[in-house]
């Protein structure tokens, strides 16, 4: 067990992944919870919290294994890379928490069920890059938004876990709310990636590399805006517009002053933003 909360502590650190997977369980379930006119339950929420958090933490096994053979090479104090687990045993770890999930997503309903399986399938998909590795790899944007649209199906099935909502019954805001997700996830991934020049690595590549850190700033605002244009047509109310203000003006540090000090506090405000963001929906359709 020491050997495995290494690997936590340095690869899914609770103090930044917990609270993202709690709001985001919160956010998503209350917002199906809110639009369908149901009571919270605390109780069932507790499951939903944990069936994401199982799910989290099952794609960061699967980028170590994904990356060990790379790790190897450009990064070799990671715990896969130095030795701290075996491939084999995160693969044992991921059979059992899959068995896990299916077995928890059952207890919240059939329907719980039927969408997490999907949500599992699609993480599988992920884990084989498509089947379609070799052309997707070099194209990391591409390869970014179609592994960050398994947000949206989290989103469902955290909604219809904590509801327990039939799919087919879906209206057009749930369907809508789900895709703000996808969007919000595209601004987190876009900004990890995003250096400053003196951070740059050979082979290693990122969204400031190919497209500039004017493209990279662009291309992570871009998501910040269409994230915010779905809960503002949902719910028109001047706190996005604040919220989203605030977050541009910070952002734009990192062109202006074009440091390793800024381009790390973009970094940073953008994971904030996010966390703010999902906390803002929870604020807004909990009144």
């Amino acid at each position: 067990m020491a050997n495995w909360w290494i690997l936590i502590k340095e690869r899914f650190s609770p103090a930044s992944y917990v609270p993202m997977i709690f709001l985001f369980s919160w956010a998503n379930g209350l917002f199906f919870s809110s639009t369908l006119g149901l009571e919270w339950n605390w109780g069932r929420f507790a499951g939903v919290f944990l069936l994401m958090l199982s799910f989290f933490f099952r794609m960061r096994l699967f980028d170590e294994i994904k990356d060990y053979e790379v790790d190897l090479k450009v990064n070799p104090t990671r715990p896969l890379a130095r030795g701290i687990l075996t491939v084999r045993q995160v693969k044992v770890a991921l059979l059992f928490l899959i068995i896990f999930e299916m077995g928890l997503a059952s207890t919240l309903g059939v329907y719980s069920l039927l969408i997490h399986a999907a949500a599992i399938g699609y993480s599988l998909l992920m884990y084989e890059e498509f089947f379609i590795g070799e052309t997707l790899r070099p194209h990391l944007t591409t390869y970014a938004v179609t592994h960050t649209f398994v947000s949206v199906l989290l989103g469902l099935s955290s909604g219809v876990a904590m509801t327990g909502v039939n799919p087919q019954e879906l209206t057009l805001p749930l369907l809508i709310f789900i895709f703000m997700n996808w969007a919000f996830f595209n601004l987190f991934e876009f900004a990890r990636k995003t250096f400053a020049s003196s951070e740059e690595r050979p082979h290693v590549p990122s969204y400031s590399n190919i497209f500039t850190d004017k493209g990279a700033l662009a291309l992570s605002l871009s998501q910040a805006i269409l994230g915010v244009g779905v809960v503002y047509y949902l719910q028109p109310h001047w706190i996005w517009l604040v919220s989203l203000s605030a977050y541009v003006i910070l952002s734009l540090i990192y062109i202006i002053k074009k440091t390793t000090p800024a381009a790390q506090f973009f970094r940073a405000i953008s994971g904030v933003y996010l966390l703010l963001h999902y906390a803002l929906v929870i604020y807004m359709w909990r009144s």
